[in-house]
């Protein structure tokens, strides 16, 4: 054991062990900790310092956020992405490794930690990338597998790295034939001696190939022969080099399945500057109906809702032009004509000198959601909204309002005498006569700023704006005439042969400070008055107090 901690102790990896218990106690670190960090191993055990006081202020919320992953993989091993460690000011690579100890019940009790510096070959891959050149000879001359053949294609020498894949000692290897390798996938075996005749005669040869290591696990790699001439110009050896392009095959694969994926799940359009659509997914195509062919160098509004409010709109491209997402909800019509939400996200797209070159929008279908919040805000037997989304609704166009510079109007209206209608006809009949007035006030009112609610009982309110007296009172005759025509017969209605609605309206400037509960009261007060004056009637208040 002394053996060990003293190696441990000389090695430049520096070797730590916490123990789980409420806090991952640290209960042992190698002496060589100064090295790296400048402290010794007992400041560390005392708990007087921690090891991420020392990561880089960079560094360290990538290094917390992979420190939380290590309890939850399932692997033996934890390898965290280099980073700096700062020591007295100076900046030091390290690699991290961690070994996930678990007991016989297979709960986790130790983790062993590794940490070696790793900043001279930090220095050398920066080095190495001055030059696309030195970095191809470097690395493929430090960490290819790399055989040496004679022009038989026996092996003559094999670098460690093949012996690695191979599981094999040199000695073993030396003399065979390449082909006779265990690494080489089945399918690649056939076609190895007829390239090694091609390179034996001075031909170079690259092509992909695809290496089973011991483990059974493919390794892809970038494989070349290169002849190698004498003073002679003759062929004396062949040097075949194998490039592990194994992260970048996985990542390639990974890429088109994530492509795939993307393509066939995912709701995108892709715009150019102008606004042209250049490019979708086959996910929105289906979606919407609409064919990539229909879909390609027209524009979004192909599926703008006719209710969209043109806002919207303008506040959506104000912000994309200044280079900044905008994200929002909106109404679309697919081909069919069917409606459909969605939430949209539309980011713009930047080249290299910081133009935009075009916009990029993602989709989320919300139409089932914005459903369900549609049957949370509707009144359940006339349709119309209820008093809840009045609530939050007059508040809203409040401030619209006052910052598009606006008058917003409020008009509480009652049907007349309908306690009577109910104590003459019955309450069925009165649930289908409050239902055929919410749609008559509905149908009157088209814009899409208008909006009619239920308040309760016989009552109802309407909100609109941008409307000055006259049309006012034009809107409040044409309502009041929408319930006449319906022809409801009313024997109790001391005013009509058939229903009829009272009104009182408030109007409200965009500079009044008045609140919303101040606009209600003042409304329903003209309603009272327009009840006082014979009712089926409507009574404008301007001011703070009726005038009309």
């Amino acid at each position: 054991m002394d053996n060990l901690l003293h190696y441990l102790n000389q090695s430049p990896t520096v070797f730590f062990i916490l123990k789980k218990d409420v806090n991952w106690r640290l209960e042992y670190v190698t002496n060589n900790v100064l090295d790296i960090y400048g402290n010794k191993a007992k400041d560390f055990l005392d708990n007087k310092i921690r090891h991420e006081d020392f990561v880089h202020k960079d560094d360290l919320p990538e290094f917390l956020t992979q420190r939380t992953q290590v309890s939850k993989t399932s692997n033996d091993e934890f390898i965290y992405k280099p980073y700096r460690i700062v020591k007295n000011n100076q900046i030091i690579w390290v690699s991290h490794v961690t070994k996930i100890i678990r007991n016989e019940k297979g709960e986790l009790s130790h983790y062993y930690g590794y940490i070696t510096d790793i900043t001279a070959e930090k220095e050398l891959y920066n080095q190495l990338e001055l030059t696309e050149n030195i970095l191809d000879t470097i690395f493929n001359n430090s960490f290819n597998s790399i055989v040496l053949l004679d022009r038989d294609s026996k092996i003559l020498k094999i670098n460690d790295t093949s012996l690695k894949i191979l599981n094999q000692k040199e000695s073993n290897i030396i003399g065979k034939k390449l082909s006779s390798l265990s690494w080489w996938k089945d399918s690649c075996k056939e076609n190895i001696d007829l390239e090694i005749s091609m390179a034996s005669k001075g031909t170079n040869l690259q092509n992909k190939k695809t290496f089973i290591d011991s483990n059974e696990e493919e390794i892809y790699v970038d494989f070349s022969y290169t002849p190698i001439f004498n003073d002679n110009n003759e062929v004396i050896y062949i040097a075949c080099e194998g490039h592990n392009i194994t992260q970048a095959e996985l990542t390639r694969k990974s890429l088109e399945q994530y492509v795939k994926i993307v393509n066939e799940n995912i709701l995108i359009s892709i715009a150019d500057k102008d606004g042209f659509i250049i490019d979708l997914s086959d996910a929105y195509s289906k979606f919407t109906g609409y064919s990539k062919k229909e879909l390609i160098g027209k524009k979004h509004n192909i599926f703008k809702h006719p209710e969209n409010d043109d806002y919207i709109f303008r506040e959506l491209w104000e912000t994309i032009l200044k280079g900044r997402i905008w994200k929002g909800e909106h109404q679309n019509v697919k081909k069919d004509g069917s409606m459909f939400w969605v939430e949209n996200s539309i980011t713009p797209n930047i080249d290299d000198d910081g133009n935009i070159v075009g916009f990029t929008s993602i989709y989320n279908d919300i139409t089932d959601k914005k459903e369900i919040s549609k049957l949370l805000i509707t009144d359940y037997l006339t349709k119309i909204y209820n008093r809840r989304h009045f609530n939050t609704t007059f508040d809203i166009e409040l401030k619209r309002n006052k910052r598009d510079s606006k008058n917003i109007i409020f008009m509480i209206l009652d049907i007349d005498y309908f306690k009577q209608y109910n104590d003459t006809y019955g309450h069925d009949a009165g649930d289908k006569a409050l239902h055929e007035v919410a749609q008559a006030l509905k149908y009157t009112l088209k814009r899409s700023h208008d909006f009619v609610f239920r308040l309760g009982g016989e009552e109802f309110g309407i909100i609109t704006s941008g409307v000055d007296i006259g049309g006012i009172e034009v809107l409040a005759k044409n309502l009041r005439e929408s319930i006449e025509h319906l022809e409801i017969e009313h024997k109790e209605n001391k005013v009509n042969e058939f229903l009829t609605i009272s009104i009182g309206v408030k109007v409200v400037e965009s500079t009044s400070t008045l609140s919303q509960k101040e606009i209600y009261q003042l409304a329903d007060k003209a309603l009272y008055k327009a009840k006082n004056q014979g009712r089926n009637t409507a009574i404008i208040c301007k001011e703070r107090e009726e005038t009309f």
